[in-house]
């Protein structure tokens, strides 16, 4: 299970891993990331990109999809999944998308030079004899000026985590089969959270994870939570394990350490004294917040980092889909905005609300500074400071190239080929901003594959009457249209 030229069947063969598809690891994200804090990450259009631990690629398809130019490579230990993957790829037709079965510690060191490399999910749930590999991996291919990308647990918010990962485990090991642990693994859950005390240490941890529970894949949980390695690591052990092979950490992807103006003028102090050392930032910072349990990590050579980017916030445009509502409270009146139920901020100040709200009304549409600067009577620096904190919390995305779709389809809508092949062959797809889009809905499916851009709204209407019946009309064409237009498919 080890993935480590362990004679035992490698556990993401035994037991297929879902391939999240994960927004953070795109060359988009990343660059966006990099800009706002201070680097200049390389150009996306026809850049290169390996991923490392790719599962079936699907990540790497999403991005192939938007980007024709950009070569995307990925390797997997799990030979089932490259197959998988490799049949999706010849399906939808891809041409820059290349998946191998490979394992860590043999992967070639000498080679092509990719500007990002991703390992997703994959650090602290290998052995320790596999993890300076990964990191020697990623500095050996990792061109000049390019940007890495790792995420990982990490200590202390994790540290209940370990000890309930030994428990599933030893309680569990009786088990023969992965399925039977993984219902005895959810029935412990429930034990566990209905007899701990309110003065339990590990009664958060639990009840965070008997909440989100119903949501896991069983195969998401038995790899996260039941792993035979899982070893959670703090950001200053990891610091140095980067520089022993030559990277240095410059930032996170999520930008939850971008914004401390909610800390203690002391704990200000000390963060600003760490000065540009990542590593040291964070590792106060995990000590400061406790809350940090996940991280999507940014590395780049020691010797070739990307050029410095001063104000790199202006460069990038926002994507923000909330929601918004009015209130008040014993504070006073506020506008709420959110993005689904966990992430919201109230916007108390007028430069604030009047900032949030050219930021709503722009939706689904992404604004760039200057835009946002010329649409409020805010001081750009107050603009900034405002931006930092939304973008924190994650109510609002960085966006940088511009956005790939558009939110008015001709009178011939054209929907990108990927989507389509991905709808006419199954009940998901990824979005052109790397989002999963679950459709259930066969006229959805099937009216999307329609849309290739040779037929008019009013032919569409034809077609989906023929095969669904004739109360479909033109309306409910263009309502299809505009609720798919959220969903950001459509192309110029």
């Amino acid at each position: 299970m080890s993935g480590s030229g362990s004679a035992n069947p490698f556990a993401y063969d035994v037991v297929p891993y879902p391939t999240a598809i994960t927004p953070a690891l795109t060359p988009e994200r990343i660059r966006s990331a990099c800009l706002i804090q201070g680097y200049r990450a390389p150009s996306i259009p026809d850049a290169s990109m390996l991923e490392i631990g790719c599962g079936e690629g699907f990540n790497l398809m999403g991005i192939a999809a938007v980007e024709p130019g950009m070569r995307c490579v990925g390797f997997d230990l799990a030979a089932d999944a490259i197959a998988r993957g490799n049949e999706i790829v010849a399906a939808t037709g891809l041409q820059n998308v290349e998946l191998h079965a490979g394992n860590i510690l043999d992967y070639p060191r000498d080679g092509e030079k990719f500007d990002y490399i991703v390992a997703h999910g994959i650090y602290t749930w290998i052995p320790e004899g596999v993890r300076a590999p990964l990191l020697e991996l990623m500095a050996a291919r990792l061109a000049p000026g390019g940007v890495a990308y790792v995420s990982l647990d990490c200590l202390p918010a994790a540290a209940a985590k370990v000890e309930l990962n030994r428990f599933f485990i030893g309680a569990t090991r009786h088990i023969p089969d992965p399925d039977g642990q993984i219902a005895e693994t959810a029935r412990l859950i429930g034990m566990l959270c209905s007899n701990q005390r309110e003065d339990s240490r590990l009664k958060a941890q639990l009840d965070q994870i008997a909440a989100e529970l119903p949501t896991y894949d069983p195969h998401y949980f038995f790899h996260d939570f039941m792993a035979e390695f899982y070893k959670p690591v703090g950001m200053d052990e990891f610091g140095r394990a980067a520089a022993a092979q030559g990277l240095r950490v410059i930032g996170n992807v999520d930008l939850t350490d971008y914004f401390i103006e909610n800390l203690s003028d002391a704990a200000k102090e000390a963060i600003i004294a760490t000065g540009r050392d990542f590593s040291k930032r964070v590792h106060l910072l995990d000590f400061l917040r406790g809350s940090q349990m996940f991280r999507r990590l940014l590395l780049v050579r020691e010797d070739a980092p990307p050029p410095d980017e001063p104000d790199g916030i202006r460069k990038v445009s926002f994507d923000f889909l909330c929601d918004r509502e009015r209130g008040s409270d014993e504070k006073g009146d506020y506008v709420r905005f959110s993005r689904g139920d966990d992430t919201y901020m109230f916007a108390r100040s007028k430069a604030e609300i009047d900032v949030m709200n050219a930021l709503h009304a722009a939706a689904p549409e992404e604004v760039s500074f200057d835009d946002l600067a010329r649409r409020v009577d805010v001081p750009p620096e107050e603009i900034e400071l405002i931006l930092r904190k939304v973008l924190s919390i994650g109510l609002a995305l960085p966006r940088n190239p511009p956005q790939p779709f558009v939110t008015t389809p001709g009178e011939r809508p054209l929907v990108n080929k990927f989507i389509r092949t991905m709808m006419a062959i199954g009940d998901w797809t990824i979005t052109m901003r790397h989002v999963k889009f679950l459709c259930l809905a066969e006229p959805t499916r099937y009216f999307i594959t329609l849309c290739d851009g040779s037929r008019t709204r009013a032919e569409l209407a034809v077609e989906m009457a023929n095969r669904f019946g004739p109360e479909i009309g033109i309306r409910q064409v263009e309502g299809a249209i505009a609720e798919l237009v959220q969903r950001r498919v459509f192309m110029a």
